[in-house]
């Protein structure tokens, strides 16, 4: 991991401000509404949901690596399939929520991950908590896979802010009537 914690979580502030002025530019109404995001079902309120849902797997995994413990994700994800029915539930299940209340959240899991990460002692970052058995990444690694991908460990909102600019941009600029 070359990321240090503090630059891991100078990464994942990064991400959520870039996330945050795509966010703020849009209403209500189009960010509550389906199906424009990337293609696919999601709006930017579910963008928003899935990103605070691995913020908080991000967390929990701390927690768990802490205590000794496989992180608790592993108990449930475990192929490709298995994620994308982890990720689709955790859509449906904030579903309820507004998009104001979307945000705050995101923005308060965000809060408390990057302060988390950067407390975290460069020395427990570096360990491998679960030993030299089968899993021998260390606490940095695990979070950057939760935040992120194994080549882009921590920056998971570049994997959508495509997508998302794709509908400010779309909401911005409507295409000029013939």
């Amino acid at each position: 991991m070359k990321e240090s914690p503090e630059e891991a979580a100078a990464i994942l502030s990064k991400g959520a401000a870039k996330l945050e002025e795509l966010f703020s530019r849009l209403s209500p109404e189009i960010a509550e509404t389906r199906a424009t995001i990337g293609g696919g079902t999601w709006s930017a309120k579910d963008l928003a949901g899935h990103m605070e849902t691995w913020e908080v797997v991000a967390l929990e995994t701390i927690e768990d690596l802490r205590a000794g413990l496989r992180p608790r994700l592993r108990e449930v994800v475990t192929d490709e399939a298995s994620l994308d029915r982890f990720n689709a539930a955790q859509v449906e299940r904030k579903a309820g929520q507004s998009w104001e209340e979307a945000r705050q959240a995101l923005r308060a899991t965000t809060a408390t991950l990057v302060d988390t990460v950067r407390a975290i002692p460069a020395q427990e970052w570096a360990a491998t908590p679960l030993g030299q058995g089968e899993d021998r990444r260390t606490l940095g690694q695990h979070v950057g896979s939760a935040t992120g991908m194994p080549e882009y460990p921590f920056r998971h909102a570049w994997a959508h802010l495509g997508d998302l600019k794709a509908l400010v941009e779309a909401v911005e600029s409507p295409p000029a009537e013939p």
